[in-house]
């Protein structure tokens, strides 16, 4: 009965890292990173936060209309499940949708999703002080053409410039706290 029981605590040991590594997205196991989005003259401040190698992550930005309202809002990831939110005076009104892009992972690019994002590696460059791989991609997005770029550390973005059309945003991690603790606040945001 002994050996039994340890037959099948090794099972379930292996089979838990199998799990985890299938949804490894980071070489880090948690992150804040204070980011800065530019897009159509407009900057906007937020906080990125990663937790378990990128099987949780939530991205919060503050919108400030100076004389009329100031509220958060963002978007909360947990594996194939998205979440898009909006905080105002403590309540938080949440809308959840599959996640489109469940599979991109900047860690390990195999050809089927190079080929499933017409993805093209562009090498190595250094971004916001950290070396970064470089990537550029298409997204699929209501029908129309997204391109993306990327500068990838440790598999997580730390530039992302994205067009569509004649539209462009940048998003910039400006600082990046490595291996710091996720507020419990946040990663109970939105309960599933």
């Amino acid at each position: 009965m002994k050996k039994l029981f340890l037959f099948a605590l090794t099972l379930a040991v292996v089979f838990s890292a199998a799990a985890q590594n299938t949804i490894k997205k980071y070489d880090m196991k948690s992150c804040i990173a204070k980011t800065r989005t530019t897009a159509g003259g407009q900057v906007t401040e937020g906080t990125m936060y990663m937790d378990d190698y990128g099987a949780f992550e939530c991205d919060i930005k503050t919108m400030d209309i100076p004389g009329l309202v100031t509220y958060d809002y963002g978007m909360l990831t947990r594996g194939d499940r998205v979440w898009a939110f909006n905080i105002h005076e403590g309540k938080v009104d949440s809308k959840e949708s599959p996640n489109p892009m469940p599979d991109l992972n900047f860690l390990g690019v195999t050809d089927e999703l190079a080929e499933k994002y017409q993805m093209q590696d562009l090498g190595e460059e250094e971004c916001m002080g950290k070396p970064c791989h470089k990537y550029a991609y298409v997204v699929i997005q209501n029908r129309k053409k997204v391109d993306w770029t990327v500068w990838a550390y440790k598999g997580f973005p730390m530039k992302y410039v994205i067009r569509q059309g004649r539209k462009e945003s940048i998003v910039e991690t400006v600082e990046l706290r490595e291996n710091a603790p996720v507020p419990k606040e946040i990663l109970h945001l939105i309960e599933p």
